[in-house]
């Protein structure tokens, strides 16, 4: 036991060794900076945490990377507002990268630049339409709600802590790479080919008995279907 000025410390067990006050509050600053000294070695970012779909907007990448640079355990108040801010303002640069790819769609409803969730859900509605895809819209505008929301509270707050700001990065990268998936079902993803009897994607085109046809085979099951192709004309 460590005794100190007006209280013990139960710091060590009791039969390992006796300390003095100093002795016990340089050995323990000391395993505390070995660990801190092994944490800052081992940094990961926690964006790489969950798989991100990001390539095609760097500068929000840049931003997200930047604020989770910034995450460490003895993290002041201030500094935690300062990382909402940068989750926020990734988030209006999203909704400015989604204006860009279609700016009369946002012109035609009127909205501004800065209305994140405004263009956020017209964009949802844009890239996942049509029944089959109903849950999706419903969950994607939750995770919206959630990222705007939540980078408002730390953003105002001063009591909130480490992993809250963690988190928050963490929902606005998710609703970054959404967006990205998303896009890439408006792309095309949702109409690829599939085999008819056990919907696998997993098919080859053979040739077929001539020209105008071809076979469509499944590498799965071994189901075949034949394909009519129309004549080019000269």
């Amino acid at each position: 036991m460590a005794e100190g000025d007006e209280a013990p410390m139960n710091l060590y067990p009791q039969d390992a060794f006796y300390f003095s006050a100093d002795e016990a509050y340089s050995f323990h600053i000391g395993i505390t900076e070995r660990l801190n000294h092994r944490s800052k070695k081992e940094f990961k970012h926690i964006i790489d945490e969950i798989p991100l779909d990001m390539e095609q907007i760097q500068s929000i990448k840049r931003k997200l990377m930047m604020a989770a640079e910034q995450l460490s355990i003895e993290i002041e108040p201030e500094q935690m507002q300062g990382i909402g801010l940068i989750c926020r303002e990734s988030l209006i640069e999203l909704s400015n990268e989604l204006t860009k790819r279609n700016t009369e769609l946002v012109k035609e409803k009127d909205l501004k630049k800065s209305d994140f969730k405004g263009i956020a859900n017209l964009f949802i509605d844009e890239y996942i339409p049509g029944e089959k895809n109903s849950s999706l819209r419903s969950h994607a505008r939750k995770l919206v709600d959630m990222a705007w929301g939540y980078s408002s509270e730390i953003v105002h707050s001063s009591n909130k802590t480490y992993p809250d700001v963690k988190i928050n990065i963490l929902f606005v990268s998710a609703v970054v790479s959404l967006f990205e998936n998303m896009f890439l079902k408006f792309l095309g993803f949702d109409g690829e080919t599939k085999c008819e009897k056990c919907f696998s994607k997993n098919l080859d085109i053979l040739d077929g008995e001539d020209e105008f046809h071809l076979i469509q085979h499944c590498n799965y099951c071994g189901f075949e279907t034949t394909i009519e192709v129309e004549p080019v004309n000269k």
